[in-house]
């Protein structure tokens, strides 16, 4: 069984309908171009990815200028990391993904002219593992195809629920953890992965290769890391997941790198 992304020259439609509600969105959707709205997303969706690397810096100037905003973050960082708050990362608590069906995203699809290929017909009583390659410079295919409906995940295989895996730390950084959950964005240590894997009809996305195949990336290559990267295959065995392949043509194109020979 398979499932393959495509980076090609055919793009996804834009459903029109989804813009009928006058609202202050839509006057600045008819202010602005269709391609400038489809780069600001890009750049917005950019600085999720790294949102770390700056987030950090502007609560550290802020707790040296509010002693109210220091006590109210260490207050707030003691939830997540060891109160009840750290529960929704390894989705130990409910926590639902009302962000995923946001119709923004298919500026981001439509731009990229992103499809989701289904290869074969998945049990929606099943349970999967999707082990996507490459990952890319940020898995821009994994947010496009998984994390939200811009790729129409729900329409091919209905009954099915994906969750993306990400990083850990994504989850102790305060305002990255809550965006990250808004769009069903779960922790991708094993204890989270076999938590999710537990509930019929859901399945897990990882990209196997991580931050270590993002730093070799290269345009028109597919350098994968697959070495000492099996901890997905025995998840998939211990929890009794089918294993799902999912290569994402043309994910090393979307940037120019450069590789130190």
């Amino acid at each position: 069984m398979s499932s393959t992304l495509g980076f090609g020259s055919s793009g996804l439609q834009l459903m029109h309908s989804v813009w009928e509600t006058p609202s202050l969105g839509a006057l600045a959707r008819q202010k602005l171009p269709v391609d400038l709205r489809q780069r600001l997303l890009l750049w917005g969706f950019g600085l999720s990815v790294i949102g770390q690397l700056w987030l950090w810096p502007i609560y550290l100037i802020a707790i040296t200028q509010s002693l109210a905003i220091a006590v109210v973050l260490a207050s707030y960082m003691v939830w997540i990391l060891w109160g009840p708050g750290k529960l929704a990362a390894c989705n130990e608590a409910p926590y639902q993904a009302p962000w995923r069906h946001l119709p923004v995203w298919h500026l981001m699809a439509d731009y990229l002219s992103a499809r989701l290929v289904k290869t074969a017909e998945l049990d929606p009583k099943g349970r999967y593992v999707f082990a996507a390659y490459p990952h890319g410079v940020c898995a821009i295919s994994g947010w496009v195809c998984f994390a939200t409906e811009a790729a129409g995940f729900s329409k091919l295989f209905p009954g099915l629920r994906p969750w993306c895996m990400t990083l850990a730390s994504n989850f102790k950084c305060p305002g990255l953890r809550e965006y990250c959950l808004m769009y069903g964005l779960r922790s991708c240590e094993r204890r989270s992965c076999v938590n999710m894997l537990r509930q019929p009809g859901s399945a897990i996305v990882l990209f196997p290769g991580g931050a270590a195949e993002a730093l070799v990336t290269e345009q028109s290559k597919f350098n994968l890391i697959l070495n000492r990267r099996k901890g997905f295959v025995r998840i998939a065995l211990q929890t009794g997941a089918s294993l799902v392949p999912v290569f994402c043509f043309g994910e090393s194109d979307l940037f120019e790198t450069y590789v130190p020979p």
